[in-house]
């Protein structure tokens, strides 16, 4: 009868695999970590084109109408004549304010 002996965990894994699944692992981790990255780096570069394009718009605005603060902004007030009556009135709280809502399954 033959009976079964368990090789030593030297013989079954040599230490070339284990640094080649090492190596191999830690090559799939640096790829997809670079991705992650790139993409927010791609997005950061969006926000902030969006938000020169702001602050140049503001900067216009300010400029042609001479005003020190976007309360005084005419287009503004002509909002608020026409539509909204008055600051924090439900017409405009429902036209400019954004609504948020939990996006999270259970957290």
């Amino acid at each position: 009868m033959k009976w079964f002996v368990e090789k030593p965990a030297s013989v079954r894994l040599s230490r070339r695999a284990l640094l080649k699944i090492f190596g191999i692992s830690i090559a799939a981790i640096a790829v997809g970590a670079y991705k992650i990255t790139d993409l927010f780096a791609h997005r950061n570069k969006y926000i902030k084109m969006r938000q020169k394009g702001q602050y140049k718009d503001d900067e216009r605005v300010r400029k042609v109408y001479k005003l020190a603060a976007s309360h005084q902004n005419p287009m503004i007030k002509r909002f608020y004549d026409e539509f909204a009556i008055q600051p924090f009135g439900e017409v405009s709280e429902e036209l400019l304010h954004t609504t948020y809502f939990k996006r999270t399954g259970g957290f």
